[in-house]
């Protein structure tokens, strides 16, 4: 798996596996079915405690992105669990504003943010065709 943990940056390194996993699954370069790598083998491969690795599989799975096997693996889920739409309207509100609040912290005007929001949809739309 192609993840690269920024150890400079506020966000979790949990985190940012997670969010690099989730981009790898929207963007087919691991597909449905797909067995994901050991806990010990990814916490390798990320130079993580394997506490932390196996933290990032909980949490995948408690979103329904991936479905833990015990004695066979962790596998991406064919779909995903369906939430409510007021879960999804709640969750996606919540990383919508610290999305903001990070912009605007740092001198942005919302129309640079959004501009950024605009950019980072083309890049995933770019590499969903690849």
């Amino acid at each position: 798996m192609k993840i690269k943990l920024d150890y400079h940056s506020s966000q979790p390194l949990y985190r940012q596996a997670v969010l690099q996993i989730k981009r790898l699954i929207v963007t087919k370069k691991i597909k449905s079915g797909e067995k994901l790598p050991s806990v010990r083998a990814l916490a390798k491969e990320l130079q993580l405690n394997p506490t932390t690795t196996s933290r990032i599989f909980t949490q995948l799975a408690k979103e329904g992105i991936v479905i833990q096997r015990p004695g066979l693996g962790v596998f991406v889920a064919d779909t995903p669990v369906p939430f409510s739409a007021e879960y999804i309207r709640k969750e996606l509100s919540r990383q919508a504003l610290a999305f903001l609040v990070e912009g605007l912290r740092f001198g942005l005007e919302y129309a640079e943010i959004t501009k950024i929001l605009d950019q980072q949809h083309q890049l995933l739309k770019q590499e969903t065709t690849k």
